[in-house]
């Protein structure tokens, strides 16, 4: 287990770190009953289970008191601050039907309640019915994500995979082959309740999964500071408060 301080140095470093047990088991057993529970729609799709939500703030009381709790403020605060907070999140389940790969690729957009000229603000787009736009490295750089999973992820099951230390700059697609051989690749296995905290510029790549089971996984993002202008984040969730 990663004290605080070798919690921060790794990310630092190496742009991630996984750190178990952070999930109990009865808290997972409310998530996954929470995640099945969700209505069908264009982007909260379900046949026999969900296995793709884009905006998981907008439909999920339990993953917004999630993104707000004390175990994961614990991993959010000692690289952004107190006054950071959730501004996205996102379900991903690999399942025979929905058992995508990916190449290595950076986490480059945000999304905002609506478009607002900005210099810097480029590649404007509206998925899911929400308005992205990719910000100055900057902002990027000042994000952390993390990644709750609901279920053992091994090398079987399409794990994450990602070059560590690649995290403290934006590549162009052509320079992404040399990163590839000079940073350490990592596979990323993680146990149930565990969680993969990471920066978003670290490149980061993952394969099918090779078995017909679940591998669930609730991404959040992080941010600790307002956007320019009139510009705003999408959501933001800050930390649950004791009475």
């Amino acid at each position: 287990m990663l004290n605080e301080g070798q919690y921060r140095d790794q990310i630092t470093h190496d742009g991630y770190a996984i750190v178990e047990n952070v999930i109990s088991t009865d808290a997972i057993e409310r998530l996954r009953a929470a995640i099945s529970a969700l209505p069908e729609g264009d982007e909260v799709r379900r046949r026999t289970n969900v296995y793709g939500v884009r905006n998981l703030l907008d439909v999920s009381t339990d993953v917004r008191k999630l993104a707000a709790s004390p175990e994961l403020r614990a991993l959010v605060e000692p690289l952004l601050g107190p006054e950071s907070f959730a501004v996205r999140a996102t379900f991903f389940d690999k399942v025979p039907d929905a058992n995508w790969k990916l190449r290595y690729h950076q986490d480059r957009v945000i999304a905002v309640k609506k478009r607002v000229d900005t210099s810097g603000y480029t590649a404007w787009a509206i998925k899911a019915g929400v308005q992205q736009v990719r910000p100055p490295e900057g902002v990027l750089l000042r994000m952390l994500a993390l990644r709750v999973h609901l279920d053992d992820c091994n090398a079987n099951n399409g794990p994450l995979r990602l070059l560590a230390g690649s995290h403290h700059q934006c590549w162009s697609r052509d320079e992404i082959p040399e990163c590839k051989t000079h940073y350490r690749e990592v596979t990323c296995e993680v146990a149930t309740g565990g969680v993969l905290a990471m920066r978003p510029l670290v490149l980061h790549a993952s394969t099918s999964s090779e078995v017909p089971e679940h591998r669930r996984v609730i991404h959040i993002e992080y941010a600790n500071a307002d956007l320019p202008g009139e510009l705003e984040w999408q959501h933001r969730i800050v930390a649950q408060r004791v009475p």
